[in-house]
């Protein structure tokens, strides 16, 4: 879901294993920016394109809801709120981060249980009947809350696991590091490094670490645990 304002970290780490999944050719996945208009959306460190409409978008499988800036402003966003409450029961799952859980509440789909969010996002949870949880992250049958950072890019391993099986998002998770790793150490241009001859560039990482794409070990022990009685269908 894509709004004004909207996390474009978030929207990585929500969508980041998604794509990887589609990438290893592990499942048929598409994931696709959903919004009020077609066209492009600013946001917390970028930009991101809706190539969907609420109107054109009526049985996804999996609904992500990042966070962002100006929650009171799409807290009352009726076209977003009504989307949500029309996909949530027919969709497999449906996750929030941060400030997105306070949408995601005020379409009234927390009700009165607890949610994971953004620390700052309490008082707006109760304001539509929920309550932060300390947890980092809280499961409620389809209905999945985060406080954001690595617990995002955990939330979507965890659906994937949800959705197909332990061996497929554990593959994504390798996969996943494999891809950071072979991008930390990629090899600049030839115009990158003829510039860093004239003119050295200071030590230590270009830009701050995104550390919202990184897992961490609560996944690790999702994906180890005895696998359930019942085995998902690999296909969505």
């Amino acid at each position: 879901v894509l709004f004004p304002g909207v996390s474009i970290d978030e929207c990585e780490a929500f969508t980041l294993a998604f794509r990887q999944l589609s990438l290893s050719g592990l499942a048929d996945c598409q994931v696709v920016g959903v919004g009020a208009v077609r066209g492009e959306v600013v946001g917390i460190g970028g930009r991101r394109d809706v190539e969907q409409t609420f109107a054109e978008t009526t049985r996804p499988d999996v609904v992500l809801v990042p966070g962002g800036i100006g929650v009171d402003r799409t807290a009352h966003d009726e076209a977003l709120l009504s989307w949500l409450r029309h996909v949530e029961p027919s969709c497999q799952w449906m996750a929030a981060s941060s400030t997105g859980t306070v949408v995601v509440a005020a379409a009234g789909l927390l009700a009165d249980r607890p949610a994971a969010t953004h620390w700052l996002a309490g008082a707006k949870l109760a304001e539509f009947g929920s309550a932060a949880s300390p947890e980092r992250i809280v499961e409620v049958g389809h209905v999945v809350t985060c406080h954001g950072r690595i617990s995002a890019m955990d939330v979507a391993l965890l659906m994937i696991l949800r959705l197909t099986n332990r061996q497929i998002a554990e593959q994504v998770r390798i996969d996943l590091e494999r891809a950071h790793e072979q991008a930390a150490v990629a090899r600049p241009s030839w115009w990158k490094r003829a510039v860093a001859l004239v003119r050295p560039a200071p030590r230590g990482p270009v830009r701050p670490r995104n550390e919202q794409l990184d897992t961490s070990d609560w996944v690790e022990m999702e994906l180890t645990a005895e696998p359930s009685s019942t085995t998902p269908n690999g296909d969505f």
